[in-house]
């Protein structure tokens, strides 16, 4: 359907928007709760999207499968590198700013 530079052009600027704003959430002491939130609704997203691909019968193959499932992959692991960042990292930032 779209190039494949468009596909993984657009997959990155999703993982990017996503980490930024994963990285924001950081800032909040409670922030895995609306990580993980992203998660289960990104997880969530590509289960539907993939049941209405088998439910339509349309006859896609693998590499057109993985480039409809690309976005939301890397949503996904922008939302886990940010969680492990908000774990490691973002401690000592919150307590530069409450200081």
């Amino acid at each position: 359907m779209y190039g494949t530079n468009h596909i993984i052009s657009y997959s990155i600027a999703v993982f990017i928007i996503m980490l930024i704003t994963g990285c924001i959430l950081n800032l909040l002491k409670s922030h895995y709760i609306f990580q993980l939130t992203g998660i289960a609704f990104l997880f969530t997203y590509a289960v539907f999207k993939s049941i209405g691909f088998i439910n339509a019968g349309y006859n896609i193959s693998l590499q057109e499968f993985y480039g409809f499932m690309l976005p939301a992959a890397s949503g996904i692991s922008a939302c886990l590198v940010s969680m492990a960042l908000g774990f490691m990292i973002f401690p000592n930032v919150r307590r530069m700013f409450k200081d």
